[in-house]
């Protein structure tokens, strides 16, 4: 990935959903940005205009115990991310986080990009996909 873009990315991302004021949602850092790529590399997927970050989509392939336990409110968004393993083959996605800056909205980006790294991730297809609406954008 681009330095450059992903730096971008990780400022809009951090104003947006202020994670550094939420110790529940997973951080928006550097340091998630790898244990992301260390679980499969098309975890984070984003289109680029002028080398801009216009829109991108975060996806965490997890296990199913730990979805039910998120679900269940067991544990929050930073501990799922924490206490997921790598696997050549997930349990289930979380859909984690899906962006397209304001004047590229309604534009079905988002989805386009989200659809084609949840074909890039393996996971076993009987299980299901998850998310936590955070914003009505």
């Amino acid at each position: 990935m681009n330095e450059s873009v992903l730096q971008k990315m990780l400022t809009i991302a951090e104003e947006f959903f202020g994670t550094e004021n939420d110790p529940n949602q997973m951080p928006i850092t550097i340091e998630s940005f790898y244990k992301l790529q260390t679980l499969h590399p098309d975890t984070i997927l984003y289109k680029t205009k002028n080398n801009d970050p216009i829109s991108w989509v975060v996806i965490l392939p997890t296990q199913k115990v730990l979805m039910e336990k998120f679900l269940n409110e067991d544990i929050n968004e930073k501990e799922l991310l924490t206490m997921t393993k790598k696997q050549d083959t997930y349990d289930t996605l979380y859909l984690c986080s899906a962006f397209t800056i304001p004047e590229y909205r309604k534009q079905g980006l988002a989805l386009q990009i989200m659809k084609e790294a949840i074909t890039k991730i393996p996971y076993k297809k009987e299980n299901q996909l998850f998310t936590w609406i955070y914003s009505q954008e």
